[in-house]
């Protein structure tokens, strides 16, 4: 017979309930649950926040919507270096000129082919009319460049053949020529730019001798208010109001590009070499929201990047360059103007491949 004793079972739930407490299990009855004030306001502050957060992360989201800026542009982000290819529009011989409506949403360009004329394309590349000059105009026209006022979008094309500037509204409609107030004032321009508050620039190269380029400035009701670089440009190209009222030129064969400060000042900014962010031809130029400066080098077949320094008259920074000589895509052949969006687009015109280069960041 076994030594070994074993305990009786209980012998009712009341029993098995108290040899549970013995061992440390649970109380024969259960505890009262009070209710913690802490606890609830801490659900409170939690639901709170994640609200918060909600918000937020829907109006960035909104934001990114309404401006549809590429992610790089979105703040904190850093932009890449240069732009990269992204497609071309064809439909176009030889252009030359180049601009963007506010909105981004169309593009002029000027051609110079066997029919001179100036275009309106859609943001995709399709062709949505044409910028015609008076009927009562019948003479030869070369348009050459094209500017945008940045306000209220009227189209500026410089005819050099005319010796005139047309102004249209942004659909394309033939608004007035543009005509200063000294009837003995005559230029052949070249290329054409307009600031917020309606001052024309022009680059005259009506002489064939360069100690007579210059650059007209010219009120919105055509009064001549200075005239700048006189005797020290030669064949000055694209033209480029800043937002401080300095106006960027390229002084194309002088290979250089320089900045008038608001008093008249001439500083040479880009010159002419064979080291990094040198420059051979310039003509188009273009200035973005980001404060980046593009300069299109023609014969060198490629166009340099460059950030605007805060003080208009420091030498900028060579960022880098972008494009080739070439016939594929994102390679060029004697490139002329250049023109950029608000949305990190920039257009090229790609003159001897007859068509618009689109880049983006």
């Amino acid at each position: 017979m076994s030594d070994i004793q074993t305990r009786p079972a209980p012998a009712s739930d009341d029993a098995l309930l108290e040899e549970l407490d013995d061992l440390g299990g649970p109380p024969a009855t259960p505890p009262t649950v009070v209710a913690d004030p802490n606890r609830r306001r801490r659900r409170k502050i939690i639901a709170w926040l994640l609200v918060v957060a909600l918000v937020l992360f829907g109006g960035l989201a909104a934001w990114y919507l309404m401006n549809r800026k590429p992610l790089t542009e979105l703040p904190g982000l850093q932009t890449a270096k240069v732009p990269t290819y992204k497609t071309a529009f064809y439909g176009v011989e030889k252009p030359l000129g180049v601009a963007v409506s506010p909105d981004g949403s169309q593009i002029y360009v000027t051609q110079s082919g066997t029919k001179a004329a100036t275009f309106v394309y859609d943001r995709d590349g399709a062709k949505l009319g044409e910028l015609n000059p008076p009927a009562s105009d019948k003479g030869y026209h070369v348009p050459v460049y094209v500017a945008v006022h940045p306000t209220t979008g009227d189209v500026y094309v410089g005819d050099r053949a005319a010796g005139k500037v047309y102004v249209y509204d942004g659909a394309g409609t033939y608004r007035s020529t543009f005509t200063p107030k000294d009837k003995k004032l005559t230029f052949s321009p070249l290329g054409i730019g307009v600031s917020a508050d309606g001052t024309l620039y022009v680059a005259d190269a009506a002489s064939s001798e360069p100690k007579d380029h210059r650059i007209l400035v010219l009120s919105q009701d055509g009064t001549l208010v200075k005239t700048l670089g006189k005797g020290e440009l030669n064949y000055p190209n694209a033209i480029v109001p800043g937002p401080q009222g300095q106006i960027y030129v390229s002084d194309s064969n002088n290979g250089r590009v320089v900045v008038f400060d608001t008093s008249g000042a001439m500083t040479p900014l880009i010159s002419r070499g064979i080291g990094d962010g040198d420059l051979g031809l310039p003509r188009g130029l273009a200035l973005d929201d980001q404060g980046r400066l593009f300069v299109v080098d023609t014969t060198d077949q490629q166009v340099r990047v460059f950030t605007a320094a805060a003080k208009p008259t420091d030498h900028p920074t060579y960022v880098g360059s972008f494009g080739d000589q070439g016939r594929e895509d994102a390679t060029f052949l004697f490139p002329n103007g250049v023109a950029t969006d608000t949305r990190g687009r920039v257009y090229v015109a790609d003159r001897e491949n007859n068509r618009i280069q689109v880049w983006g960041y």
